[in-house]
């Protein structure tokens, strides 16, 4: 979502749900000016895995620091050889062998060759490899039935990286290929940024833990697992915390006894207007957390702040609203403190299958099964719109958006869609 606007002038009082809607780039981007990067710390290679560098890291050595075989064969002087044809091949006495891990066992002179394994060391005075192919091996003696150039299958010491040169920037998530190519260099550990350890809670009365019995009235706990998992997808290190009841205390006390081990917490329910909106209650008074409402359809009401200097994310308890609010929100704002740079989620644009209906002023967020046909995006709703239905979520590799001023936008148009999830993963 590129040329985000700058924050809204309608925004509410600090600390007050009243008041206009705020639009949701101007929701996402006072939010994201909030956040910093956390300090970067050294970590073995294993745990820096994901994570960005946070210095550009340099060639200790050649990579390869030594030139080898990329065959099985003998290694001559291409002098030697050139003459050679399977009609009148080269006789060359072998000098001796060449082992992966091991110095090789003589040198090249004149008319000698040394058996070598794809991988070892090119001894001495070899500047060419002849491919076991094309020879033939008599007792102490190799028949050489094809000339080769000088070079020829020898993979030399510094064709990757030379001493020096520049291996992984600052900047890059380290990956599988980053990995490999930080060990091959030596570096054991590497300064990243690390990831951000949240704490997720969920609140009310109503809640029960997943895997036990749910009396009538009483639903399980889904979004701190919709949370955590969406946590685990980011490269965030998540934490449950559990649930709180609907009571102002435990909720404050439960937050402030987690400080110690969150970067970040991240409650759902009880920011909308009500009696049991606790997470009001509980940070109102401390100027901590702003309360606002949201033109998002779904997830309207929001809150973001601090707690203790680490950024609190108040979410609508709705399953639905979590997720869409954790990926428009939350998730960006995870990567800037990972110092991660492209923290916003693909986007493309889509044929709809379906009508989409909404409110007018509100920028509707509606699960959609994006695939590729004769060229083209398409996009199909995958159920109703109501922010409980999970299920549409799980069926769903997309969010349409519609934007406020638009209350339908009808089967054959053309909609923005943001991928959430790699559409392979869908066949």
């Amino acid at each position: 979502m590129a040329d985000r606007p700058s924050p809204s002038s309608t925004a509410p009082a600090h600390g007050h749900a009243s008041g206009p809607m705020r639009l949701v780039d101007d929701v996402r981007a006072s939010i994201l000016e909030r956040i910093r990067p956390l300090g970067t710390i050294e970590l073995p290679l294993p745990e820096a895995f994901g994570c960005v560098l946070a210095a550009d890291v340099t060639a200790t050595l050649d990579i390869p620091s030594f030139s080898s075989s990329g065959m099985d064969g003998f290694a001559v002087r291409a002098s030697d050889i050139e003459r050679a044809t399977a009609d009148e091949p080269v006789t060359l006495r072998v000098a001796g062998r060449a082992m992966i891990g091991r110095q090789p066992e003589a040198t090249v002179g004149g008319g000698e060759a040394v058996a070598i394994a794809t991988g070892a060391p090119i001894p001495a005075g070899a500047d060419t490899i002849v491919p076991v192919e094309e020879t033939m091996l008599e007792d102490e003696r190799v028949h050489v039935l094809a000339s080769f150039d000088a070079g020829a299958f020898i993979r030399p010491a510094g064709q990757d990286f030379r001493s020096g040169q520049g291996l992984v920037p600052a900047g890059r998530r380290i990956g599988a290929a980053e990995m490999g190519l930080l060990a091959s260099s030596g570096h054991a550990s590497v300064l990243v940024f690390p990831r951000p350890r949240v704490v997720v809670l969920s609140t009310g009365d109503e809640l029960v833990e997943a895997g036990r019995p749910a009396p009538f009235g009483m639903i399980r706990d889904a979004n701190s697992f919709t949370l955590y998992g969406a946590l685990r997808e980011a490269g965030a290190v998540p934490y449950l915390g559990g649930i709180v009841r609907d009571d102002v205390e435990a909720l404050r006390d439960q937050v402030l006894g987690l400080t110690v081990r969150a970067d970040a917490f991240i409650s759902s329910g009880g920011v909308s207007v009500g009696e049991r909106d606790v997470v009001k209650k509980a940070f109102f008074r401390r100027g901590d957390i702003d309360f606002y409402k949201v033109a998002m359809q779904p997830g309207m009401p929001q809150g973001f702040g601090q707690i203790e200097g680490r950024p609190y994310f108040g979410l609508p308890g709705n399953p639905v609203s979590v997720f869409v609010s954790f990926e428009v929100f939350i998730r960006p704002a995870l990567l800037k403190m990972m110092g991660r740079r492209d923290i916003f989620r693909p986007e493309v644009y889509a044929v709809l299958e379906n009508d989409i209906t909404g409110p007018m002023d509100k920028l509707q967020f509606a699960r959609v099964k994006v695939w590729r046909d004769r060229g083209h995006w398409r996009a199909a709703v995958t159920g109703p719109s109501a922010s409980n239905l999970l299920g549409t979520v799980a069926k769903a590799n997309g969010l349409a958006m519609i934007p406020p001023g638009q209350a339908r936008a009808e089967a054959g148009s053309r909609v923005r869609v943001m991928l959430f999830r790699a559409l392979e993963e869908d066949e």
